[in-house]
């Protein structure tokens, strides 16, 4: 009996020290998206669509970089790579608060601070170090390339879909960085610790912004060259008015 006696206040006095323990929280992540779209509808690669001057095309690659992605002091990343065929429209998922990120500013691109830098000297796990860039980090010229779209279009409207012109817009270059600044965000819970942010590209406004077009057939290539410079702009200042929160 005593010995019963002298195991409950044992008891209680561990529930005490139990009690006393903090309790351990869970780690919310933060889920940024970039969902391409044409019209009303998503984009696919690999799928037709068709241009204003009525030629039918296919997005093969999609690919950009953003950099110093923050809402005022709080960064949400040093760099993101978003590779739509290598991981659909997921751009980053990093633990966070989604309530310090109602606002957003950034830049497509890579500043300068970090452009120049050695892309073998970044950590292994950031989009900038050279195994993640890959061939987004130009051999011929020093800096990474911001932006990358390529595809095939049938400028012939002859009904036989004959994919033979090649599109490729490959932007980079201090000169060429843009930011961007979206206010009013809503992220999305998608559970307990999960929330997403969804952006969206428009491949259509991309394509013809305000009468600015892109006509595929005769302005289908810059890569940021010597002579280039006009339809490098066009595509920049396009591509910065086609992506936008959802």
């Amino acid at each position: 009996m005593r010995f019963i006696f002298f195991l409950i206040p044992l008891g209680l006095l561990f529930f005490a020290c139990d009690k006393d323990k903090p309790t351990q929280t869970e780690d919310i992540y933060l889920s940024l998206s970039v969902q391409p779209t044409f019209g009303i509808e998503n984009l696919f690669l690999d799928s037709v669509y068709t241009t204003v001057e009525g030629y039918d095309f296919k997005v093969l690659d999609f690919k950009f970089y953003m950099t110093d992605v923050k809402n005022n002091s709080n960064q949400l990343a040093e760099a993101i790579l978003y590779d739509f065929r290598e991981n659909g429209k997921t751009a980053l998922r990093t633990i966070g608060d989604p309530s310090k990120f109602t606002s957003l500013q950034g830049n497509i691109g890579v500043i300068e601070s970090l452009n120049h830098d050695d892309p073998s000297a970044f950590p292994n796990e950031s989009p900038l170090n050279i195994s993640n860039a890959g061939p987004m980090h130009w051999g011929w010229n020093t800096g990474y390339i911001f932006i990358v779209i390529e595809g095939k279009a049938d400028t012939i409207n002859d009904g036989i879909p004959l994919f033979d012109h090649n599109f490729s817009f490959h932007i980079g270059t201090d000169t060429y960085l843009e930011n961007f600044s979206f206010s009013n965000l809503n992220w999305v819970k998608k559970s307990a610790t999960e929330y997403e942010l969804p952006l969206k590209f428009e491949f259509d406004k991309f394509l013809q912004n305000n009468g600015q077009n892109i006509d595929l057939k005769t302005e289908s290539l810059t890569h940021t060259a010597a002579g280039q410079q006009a339809l490098t702009q066009k595509v920049n200042q396009n591509f910065k008015q086609a992506f936008k929160p959802y």
